[in-house]
C-alpha cells in the first residue's frame, strides 16, 4: 500500500514539475464577432464549409454549441426554413473563438470555433445558423489549404487561416471583441481589451 502511495506521489510530482509548467507560460482566449458580408473572408469561409459538407454525406453539423444534436446539412437547412424562415446564406455575423498561448515553441494562435448567426437587429435576439468546431480535421484542412485568390494574381492563394488571424480580423470595420478569458467585454473591460489587442497584434506580426 505504501509503495502505491509513493508511486502516485512521484507521478504527481512529474506531472506538475516546473518543466511541465514552463511549457505553457501564458494562455488567453478571446471571442470576436465579425460581419458576414459579400466578398469578405467570412462569407467565403461559410460558402466553403457548406460546399465541403454538402459533398460528404458522412459529415454532420450542429446549429449551435448549446445544441449537442448533430444532423445532416439537409436536416439543418430544413430546420432553418421551417423555423425562422432563413437559409444558411442568411448569416449576417460570425463569432470566432481564439486561443493564444506562449510556450516553449514560442507564440501560438489557434481558432477554436465558428458560430454563424443571423442578427435581426441590435435589440433582437440572434438566430443560430451553423456552429463548427475548428479543431476537426476537415475544418483544419479548409483553413490551411483553402481561401481566396488575389484579383491581381489568381494563382496566389490567401488561406483562411491567414485571413482570419486575430490581428487582421479585429482590425476589420464592424469587428468587435466581445469576450476575453470567458468574460463578456463591457465598459469596464475597455482598457483590458485594448491591451489584449495590442499584445496579440505585436506577438502575431513579431512572429512572422
Amino acid at each position: 500500500m505504501l509503495r502505491k502511495v509513493l508511486v502516485a506521489f512521484l507521478l504527481g510530482l512529474f506531472l506538475f514539475s516546473p518543466t511541465q509548467a514552463e511549457a505553457q507560460r501564458w494562455l488567453q482566449t478571446s471571442q470576436l464577432i465579425v460581419p458576414v458580408e459579400a466578398d469578405s473572408p467570412t462569407q467565403a469561409l461559410l460558402d466553403t464549409l457548406v460546399q465541403v459538407v454538402r459533398r460528404k454525406d458522412s459529415l454532420m453539423v450542429r446549429r449551435s454549441p448549446d445544441n449537442s444534436a448533430a444532423m445532416s446539412l439537409t436536416d439543418l437547412e430544413n430546420k432553418l426554413i421551417s423555423g425562422p424562415g432563413i437559409g444558411l446564406s442568411s448569416a449576417s455575423h460570425v463569432f470566432i473563438d481564439y486561443k493564444f498561448m506562449i510556450g516553449n515553441r514560442g507564440y501560438e494562435e489557434s481558432i477554436e470555433a465558428f458560430k454563424f448567426i443571423f442578427r435581426r437587429g441590435e435589440a433582437a435576439s440572434d438566430v443560430p445558423i451553423l456552429y463548427v468546431e475548428a479543431k476537426k480535421p476537415w475544418v483544419q484542412q479548409i483553413l490551411r489549404n483553402k481561401g481566396t485568390t488575389l484579383q491581381s494574381n489568381q494563382a496566389a492563394l490567401k488561406t483562411f487561416s491567414d485571413q482570419l488571424a486575430f490581428a487582421r480580423m479585429q482590425d476589420n470595420e464592424g469587428a468587435q471583441v466581445v469576450e476575453i478569458a470567458g468574460k463578456p467585454v463591457r465598459s469596464g473591460y475597455k482598457a483590458k481589451k485594448q491591451k489584449l489587442v495590442e499584445k496579440i497584434t505585436r506577438l502575431t506580426y513579431g512572429s512572422m
